[in-house]
């Protein structure tokens, strides 16, 4: 049914004025042709296969049409007369600029990335280092049992073969290195010739100066001490001479009960295995101190771990009491896992946890050079990023030149190492046992076995 009420045949005068814009504005026309329906040879058309249409070929080096969304943007892209007399009261249009695909121009032969730093080849930018010409060996570094520690032989040996290289092609001079797992070997290596120079704690060099007082033409020639990576200075040592961050700590969980070592009557030690000099002496002095007999257990129960830090998490998860660790690995631990607030050290030794370099008098009349050349290299390795392996494998910053004074506290408390050696406590015979069993398993994070 019609409606009785006609139709308006007039509109609002904005609305009109709009419909005349639109019909007015250029682009208006195809509009309307995009809104009538298709001839049916055009729908036919669309309806043919895809194979039967040409492949279109993309020109990568051409920009892509800007494609307008609205009305307002395909009127704006036309130009009409109305953008045109804005474009010439202004500016002219500002075209797209082509994309160019060129290479950039060759660099000069000459040219530098620094002073004296010239650039990659392009062809080969990272060829293969220049072979070393064979040379003999000239000089037989030792390195004790002592110093390497936790790491095993095969470890040992491949993070000093990079010093040796260095010091190989610096200097052409070819040495190797040998490990010992006695002192008395490395004190026969020296006092025979075998061995120019020898890497170990400052007790096993100590002891081996000692023997050496037999020979009254021979003596031990202390060269360079070693600084460790992570030292860490608690309120009981920040007074102490010697080196910073060279002391043995007793670690226990901060909830623990235990004020003095006396308390640990019982308690279960964790301790790193090869580990064996500072530790030793500085539990051998505690318990000296409380006259405890040396052949009776004290604690109750030892376990030797294969790294220390594996011992310091034995206290975090409830599988010992008290950790025996060096300050360089309670720095490093307290830095990597932030324990802080979970960890306290109760007691620290003096700062005699140093590994030095040294040789002796019969070697020193024979390969004098050598030895001054090794030492040198030795002094400047933290400057060179190959021996960063190096440093950083033994747990050391950087070398110092010794002087008269500086392993006081090692000299002074020698005789708790000389006790350790040769009448180990009840407790502490493990450290010295080459077969006793060690827990290897480790927690890759804190809190994960």
């Amino acid at each position: 049914m019609c409606s009785s009420r006609t139709p308006r045949l007039t509109a609002p005068p904005a609305r009109l004025a709009i419909v005349l814009l639109m019909l007015l504005a250029p682009g208006c026309a195809e509009n309307r042709a995009a809104r009538r329906p298709a001839s049916r040879a055009a729908q036919a058309a669309t309806t043919q296969p895809l194979a039967s249409q040409p492949a279109v070929i993309y020109d990568t080096t051409v920009p892509k049409p800007v494609a307008p969304r609205d009305f307002f943007e395909r009127w704006a892209m036309n130009r009409g007369p109305d953008l045109r007399l804005v474009d010439r009261l202004m500016d002219k249009r500002t075209p797209l600029p082509p994309f160019d695909r060129q290479p950039p121009a060759s660099m000069p032969a000459d040219a530098q990335i620094a002073p004296g730093v010239p650039l990659l080849a392009e062809d080969d930018p990272f060829p293969e280092p220049l072979p070393l010409p064979p040379k003999a060996v000239s000089t037989d570094v030792a390195i004790a049992r002592s110093t390497y520690r936790t790491r095993t032989p095969e470890e040992a040996l491949s993070a000093a073969q990079p010093f040796i290289d260095i010091v190989h092609r610096d200097v052409n001079m070819r040495g190797q290195a040998t490990l010992y797992e006695t002192p008395q070997d490395l004190y026969f290596g020296l006092l025979d010739g075998k061995v120019q120079m020898g890497i170990a704690h400052i007790f096993d060099a100590l002891l081996i100066r000692s023997w050496f007082a037999n020979s009254p033409d021979n003596r031990v020639i202390l060269l360079s001490w070693a600084q460790p990576a992570n030292p860490y200075v608690t309120a009981m040592d920040a007074e102490a001479p010697g080196p910073p961050g060279t002391g043995i700590a007793l670690v226990v969980p901060a909830g623990a009960p235990y004020k003095t070592f006396a308390d640990l009557k019982g308690a279960r030690l964790a301790l790193p295995a090869n580990y064996v000099d500072a530790p030793g002496a500085f539990l051998t002095r505690q318990l000296r101190d409380l006259n405890h007999p040396l052949d009776t257990p004290f604690f109750g129960s030892v376990t030797l771990r294969r790294f220390s830090k594996d011992a310091l998490l034995d206290l975090l998860n409830y599988k010992a009491d008290v950790a025996c660790v060096d300050e360089d690995s309670l720095g490093a631990v307290l830095r990597f896992y932030g324990l802080e607030k979970q960890l306290r050290v109760l007691a620290v030794s003096p700062h005699y946890n140093i590994d030095v370099l040294f040789t002796s008098s019969n070697n020193v009349a024979t390969h004098r050079t050598q030895i001054e050349l090794t030492q040198r290299i030795l002094l400047t390795l933290a400057k060179d990023p190959e021996g960063q392996e190096v440093l950083f494998f033994f747990d050391i910053a950087s070398w110092n030149s010794y002087r008269e004074g500086d392993l006081a506290p090692a000299i002074e408390h020698f005789d708790d190492f000389v006790q350790f050696f040769q009448h180990p406590p009840a407790d502490l015979k493990v450290l010295l046992d080459p077969h006793a069993p060690v827990n290897r398993q480790t927690y890759t994070r804190y809190g994960d076995e």
